[in-house]
């Protein structure tokens, strides 16, 4: 993780995670997935970082993004990580959560263990309404995503409105070993 200063001064961002800090007024948030951002000299953006997992990744995504009232577009771009997290944030803005059995699944998510549980439904509804995400996953040009960044830049948020966003506990998917070996057996089986 790298910080900046003003970051030193300022709450935002609430999570840590492998990304830097740019312009924390930009409307925009770029997550390259997993490539690396350091390599693509990017600009004009409020964060911008990897994020490999369905599950605590898109957490700290979702985190971030929310907690910054500037932010209003999320870009996806770069190599789609093993975890399937583009993916998975594309079906979540698609089709929602499952909130049955006390666990909140990512429905059509393509991931082993899609669960956002760390963060409460209202974060996850403000992001669906909130936020504007852009698909540009498996595309690592780097003038065709700087120009999907320097498009957003002055789009504005419909609601601004700071709420308490939580921690995230990064051993939080350890719950989900029983749902992951009984996944892997099945496909086994197969």
């Amino acid at each position: 993780m790298i910080r900046t200063e003003s970051q030193e001064t300022n709450s935002w961002p609430l999570t840590d995670g492998d990304y830097i800090i740019g312009d924390p007024e930009s409307s925009v948030a770029v997550v390259t997935l997993s490539s690396d951002h350091h390599t693509l000299g990017l600009q004009n953006y409020a964060i911008c970082g990897t994020c490999f997992t369905e599950n605590f990744g898109i957490q700290k995504v979702i985190v971030n993004v929310l907690s910054n009232p500037n932010i209003s577009c999320l870009i996806l771009c770069g190599k789609e990580s093993k975890h399937f997290a583009g993916q998975s944030i594309m079906a979540l803005i698609e089709n929602g959560v499952s909130a049955m059995g006390g666990y909140k699944k990512i429905i059509g998510s393509i991931g082993v263990i899609p669960y956002l549980d760390e963060i409460p439904m209202t974060a996850i509804n403000r992001f669906l309404r909130e936020i504007e995400v852009i698909d540009l996953i498996d595309i690592t040009d780097r003038g065709t995503i700087q120009s999907k960044i320097d498009s957003c830049i002055h789009k504005e948020r419909k609601e601004a409105a700071n709420h308490i966003m939580p921690e995230i506990d990064e051993n939080s998917w350890k719950k989900y070993e029983n749902i992951v070996q009984q996944n892997t057996m099945s496909k086994i089986k197969k």
